[in-house]
C-alpha cells in the first residue's frame, strides 16, 4: 500500500503559509516548509488562475513539481513542503527542472 504523499486540505496549505519553518526562493518558485510527525515527507503545489490561465497548463507544471518530488522523496526529511509557482512557466520547463533540482539539493537530509 503507497502513502499519500500529497497535502489536499485547505487547511493544510493555510497552516504552512502562515507559519512556516523554512522558506527557499527561485525566480520562479517559492516553496515553504514545516516539521511533520507522520515519518514521511508530503507535497502540495499552489498556481494562481491568474498567472497561468489554462487549466491544462496548471495540471501540466503540478505533474512535473510532483514528478520531481518522488524522485527525491527518499533524500527528504520528513517535512510538508509547499510549492507556490510565482509566475507562468508554460514554455519554460528547462527553467522550471533547474529550479527543481536546486530546492530539493537545498531540502535534502
Amino acid at each position: 500500500m503507497s502513502l499519500k504523499r500529497s497535502i489536499s486540505s485547505k487547511e493544510g496549505f493555510k497552516e504552512i503559509f502562515s507559519s512556516p519553518d523554512q522558506k527557499f526562493s527561485t525566480k520562479n518558485i517559492l516553496v515553504l516548509s514545516k516539521c511533520n510527525n507522520l515519518g514521511f515527507a508530503r507535497i502540495g503545489v499552489a498556481i494562481r488562475k491568474k498567472d497561468t490561465k489554462l487549466a491544462v497548463d496548471r495540471n501540466n507544471i503540478k505533474r512535473k513539481i510532483k514528478g520531481s518530488f518522488r524522485s527525491k522523496v527518499l533524500e527528504l526529511p520528513h517535512r510538508d513542503f509547499v510549492v507556490y509557482v510565482k509566475r507562468n512557466l508554460n514554455d519554460k520547463e528547462p527553467d522550471l527542472k533547474e529550479d527543481l533540482k536546486m530546492i530539493w539539493n537545498k531540502f535534502s537530509k
